[in-house]
């Protein structure tokens, strides 16, 4: 019997990245998905101007009670962007009465990078985000995200010791599995996992250029090994090369900057899957 994940993210009409690549990602694992829109936004916030977003904070808690009264009830719970810290609240009634025994709740902390938190954002949201963080079976933030959540310096440069320690801060934070995204060196980027007894860097080979989205793809992917009962390291290969391979179907066309041709992948995948 296939596996049934809810999805808690924003819905970017345009650029490729939250629900738009978590939905055909995790269907071509096998994984029945289920979206509840934090907000519709018409475009991604990065080098985009004037976006129009519009907040669906009063609508979850509907939908949400609906689902209750119809007895439905998710292997996984798989949380993106969230744009209000009223949602937090939703989240964890979700993870109370919609998840099943032993199921999993997945948070990837999607709220900054590079050193700031997204524009449409402000502090408190990490406040709000901690709180799933401390009661999620596994969490995938960034080397910004982690340094957020934990009140440490974020560092461009930095070494074992900094990454060691920000897996160490968000464990006691609660998480029980922790990967740290987008750790690189000069010809490497890949993650950190820990799980509070040994810490396991992956790398891959690093590309020249980067992209909005990726991190979604990269999160979507290890959330679908992780509900097809894969390693965390393999679940983290399959999504460095998921995401190395989507780089190398964009970088030759200048006029896709706006996110990745994550569809070419997923093309590749399904036609090796009939070929099989």
């Amino acid at each position: 019997m296939s596996k049934k994940v809810l999805t808690i993210q924003d819905i970017s009409c345009y650029g490729s990245c939250s629900i738009t690549v978590a939905l055909p990602i995790l269907s071509i694992y096998g994984i029945e998905t289920v979206i509840l829109p934090s907000s519709i936004l018409s475009t991604h916030t990065g080098g985009f101007h004037n976006v129009v977003i519009h907040d669906l904070t009063n609508e979850m808690p509907k939908i949400i009670d609906h689902w209750i009264s119809e007895g439905i009830s998710f292997d996984a719970i798989y949380t993106g962007y969230v744009g209000d810290n009223r949602q937090f609240d939703y989240i964890l009634k979700c993870k109370e009465k919609l998840l099943k025994p032993n199921g999993l709740l997945i948070v990837d902390p999607a709220m900054a990078d590079h050193g700031k938190l997204y524009s449409a954002l402000d502090e408190s949201i990490i406040d709000g985000m901690k709180r799933i963080v401390s009661v999620a079976d596994y969490i995938i933030p960034n080397i910004t995200e982690a340094a957020l959540l934990t009140n440490n310096e974020y560092r461009e440069e930095y070494d074992d010791k900094y990454i060691d320690k920000l897996l160490n801060d968000l464990y006691n934070l609660g998480a029980k599995k922790i990967i740290i995204s987008g750790i690189k060196n000069k010809a490497s980027i890949g993650a950190a996992i820990y799980d509070g007894k040994k810490v396991e860097k992956i790398l891959a080979e690093k590309q020249n250029k980067s992209y909005h989205g990726t991190g979604d793809i990269f999160s979507s992917v290890i959330v679908g090994n992780i509900l097809n009962n894969q390693s965390l390291s393999d679940a983290i290969k399959d999504a460095s090369d998921f995401v190395i391979k989507s780089i190398k179907a964009t970088d030759n066309d200048i006029n896709h900057t706006y996110g990745v041709k994550f569809e070419e992948v997923l093309n590749d995948r399904m036609n090796k899957g009939k070929q099989k």
